[in-house]
């Protein structure tokens, strides 16, 4: 006889009642995990993690549930319950950028998250500790993009120095449809790219990188980037002023829109 599942707590958050829903309607009807694994055609171990919110099911599992136990709630919540398994800071970055007029972000060493492709991203995440919860950054990262079509889109200004742009993050293939795709961003009127040149010595914002954003009702918030899901939001006056002027320096370091176009399009081919 097997050792009793785990208990599990709805209340914790909105993954685990996700979880706890599925556990639930399962028990309810007799069902083993191997008797749902038949009829969703999702393996036992796979299904037991999402139970215990190790993982968030995509949009096919999600309706696959819903027609086994007859509902309409798991297809309803499946993202909900996948930003839920997000870090609180990636969750309240992606508000926070949904709500402003205007973004101005720098990085030394990737390229900014709003102007990332999915492929790049992917990379990104498999080369960390958040391998397990791919799908679910991936698909985040993808649903922020979305604030930069459309009406009210936010102004983003971006200054990325040469070396993000040199890496070669995923492979050539990766890398050449990430430069290809901030090609194509540049050309929307509310995308600025400025890049700093590789054979700059040394200029403000080398230590890390940052998003200020202005929002819509009024007021300034920072977001510092930190590895392994330790970035964190700020809200102070004196710290955000200070990284204002740290963002300009950048800027004023960096090449016109014109160069900047020139030196991907280099880059790009290059590789």
């Amino acid at each position: 006889m097997g050792r009793p599942p785990n208990p599990l707590n709805p209340n914790n958050s909105f993954a685990e009642h996700y979880g706890w829903k599925i556990r639930t309607l399962r028990e309810s009807r007799n069902w083993s995990l191997d008797d749902l694994s038949e009829r969703i055609a999702c393996s036992p171990s796979h299904l037991s993690k999402l139970e215990r919110a190790q993982k968030s099911p995509d949009e096919k599992i999600a309706r696959l549930l819903d027609a086994a136990f007859g509902s309409q709630y798991f297809a309803e919540h499946y993202e909900v319950a996948a930003r839920d398994r997000l870090p609180a800071t990636a969750r309240s970055l992606g508000e926070y950028e949904a709500e402003a007029t205007q973004i101005r972000a720098y990085m030394p060493t990737l390229v900014v998250g709003l102007l990332q492709t999915e492929a790049y991203t992917r990379a990104i995440v498999m080369s960390g500790p958040y391998r397990a919860d791919v799908e679910e950054i991936v698909a985040e990262r993808m649903r922020r993009q979305t604030i930069l079509d459309g009406m009210g889109a936010p102004r983003l200004l971006v200054v990325v120095d040469e070396a993000a742009l040199r890496r070669v993050v995923g492979g050539k293939d990766v890398m050449q449809e990430q430069l290809a795709r901030i090609e194509v961003d540049m050309a929307k009127p509310n995308i600025l790219v400025q890049v700093v040149p590789g054979d700059t010595a040394e200029y403000a914002a080398l230590s890390g990188g940052f998003e200020l954003l202005s929002l819509a009702e009024g007021g300034d918030i920072a977001y510092v980037e930190a590895p392994s899901g330790a970035g964190r939001m700020l809200e102070d006056p004196d710290i955000l002023r200070g990284m204002d002027e740290t963002y300009d320096l950048a800027r004023s370091a960096a090449l016109s829109t014109t160069e900047t176009a020139r030196l991907i399009k280099e880059i790009r081919e290059s590789l």
